[in-house]
């Protein structure tokens, strides 16, 4: 495990963190069962949790890294919608128990796992972080896919104006109020067997914090995708240049990439 970004009880336990049992959270800092003629302690200023923030690795074979959240569809139904919202909370509860960390084995190693589910377009889940404005950072991971025609799966970013201490997707009041960008990122289809997949991008002027977002669309079935080594880092000015330098140089070089790029790793 990498010794970056390491959460505190605080900060996963003010996101409400999927993880958060594993963190001993309760709900409450206040003391309880206290004697009865025991003098309460003098009020402790409380600091605003630090939010996760890049450079980060997630591997899942140790404490979590990355605080996970289930999305469905493009938004979460409005507060108040009585039809709409009791429907997504049962599929949101599906998506979670049907998810999570399993064990790879071919090398014993963990990597998270989640799948399509019938009657919703797209499912995944997204993962909270602060980010400089005007800068490039660069995401990468290895993913398993075995997608039929019409299935897709990969890794995109959504930008915000500022870090939301919101444990649960979006409405769409609230992310049209909030978001500065979106980028596709990597998106697959067919067949990867661990390959590794990157992309860089660059956040606005305005944008403060965006959602790593897994996703899983289209076509559904029951195999699983599965993820493994996710990396968020600040892309140097140097490694900037060289790639825009690379991307010159290649004949026949488009200024749309194709969507689904196959790279297979040598290391594995």
């Amino acid at each position: 495990m990498s010794p970056m970004m390491k959460p505190t009880i605080r900060t996963a336990c003010a996101l409400g963190l999927i993880f958060a049992p594993l963190w001993g959270c309760t709900g409450s800092d206040e003391p309880r069962d206290l004697p009865e003629q025991a003098q309460s302690p003098a009020p402790v200023e409380e600091s605003q949790p630090v939010p996760p923030a890049p450079p980060v690795l997630e591997t899942f074979d140790a404490a979590p890294q990355l605080s996970l959240f289930a999305r469905l569809g493009d938004y979460r139904p409005e507060e108040g919608d009585e039809i709409a919202l009791p429907f997504w909370r049962t599929y949101q509860e599906h998506l979670v128990k049907t998810s999570g960390v399993v064990r790879r084995q071919e090398t014993g190693d963990r990597a998270y796992s989640f799948r399509s589910i019938r009657g919703i377009d797209s499912v995944g889940f997204f993962s909270p972080l602060a980010v400089e404005p005007a800068t490039s950072y660069r995401v990468s991971f290895r993913i398993r896919t075995d997608l039929p025609e019409g299935g897709r799966a990969g890794v995109g970013v959504v930008e915000y104006d500022q870090f939301l201490w919101v444990g649960e997707q979006y409405t769409r009041t609230l992310d049209k109020r909030h978001r500065t960008g979106l980028h596709q990122g990597v998106t697959l289809t067919g067949k990867s067997d661990w390959e590794h997949q990157s992309f860089v991008f660059t956040t606005s002027p305005r944008t403060r914090m965006i959602h790593l977002t897994l996703f899983r669309e289209g076509t559904p079935d029951r195999q699983p995708v599965l993820v493994d080594d996710i990396r968020i880092e600040r892309e140097s000015a140097e490694l900037q240049s060289q790639s825009k330098a690379m991307e010159r140089r290649k004949p026949g070089a488009q200024q749309n990439p194709p969507r689904h790029r196959e790279q297979p790793d040598p290391a594995l």
